[in-house]
């Protein structure tokens, strides 16, 4: 019977530790929390606020500001992210060798899944290890590193 509740657990428990920067209200900010001493030196934008803005940080101050995701969100969106990427990953793959995918037996499909889902599983969490770019001093564009990536045959 002990420990049939552990405490903290809560997102709603979290206690609110700066204060957004566009509306004024209470927030609680992940970063911040873990460095207290930099609570100053960065603006903040509670969830509410970058939703209303489309998601979008205003450029004057996008290097230097905290998004405040409460971790619920931030699972909800992660899940979202997911569904879309693989939708659009199966899209193109069907796309690009539905003629081949019919002609294999069911196993052969199956086990062609199943890699497919690990190898790419595989590319994401390196990719997500990896520092992000820097954008170029000149100004001119590159494509960001989490982009879409040339096709392996």
């Amino acid at each position: 019977m002990a420990n049939e509740q552990e405490p903290g657990n809560s997102a709603e428990g979290a206690e609110k530790n700066v204060k957004c920067s566009f509306c004024g209200n209470d927030t609680f900010c992940e970063q911040c929390k873990a460095e207290p001493a930099k609570v100053a030196s960065f603006e903040h934008m509670c969830y509410e606020c970058h939703q209303r803005m489309g998601g979008v940080v205003p450029e004057n101050v996008k290097d230097k500001t905290h998004i405040c995701i409460p971790p619920e969100k931030l699972q909800e969106n992660f899940e979202r992210f997911m569904s879309e990427m693989t939708y659009r990953a199966f899209s193109e793959l069907w796309e690009a060798e539905k003629k081949k995918l019919k002609e294999m037996s069911r196993q052969e499909l199956a086990q062609a899944a199943f890699f497919e889902g690990a190898s790419f599983m595989w590319h994401f969490v390196q990719r997500m290890q990896q520092p992000p770019a820097q954008p170029p001093a000149s100004g001119s564009q590159q494509p960001a590193a989490g982009g879409p990536q040339p096709e392996k045959k």
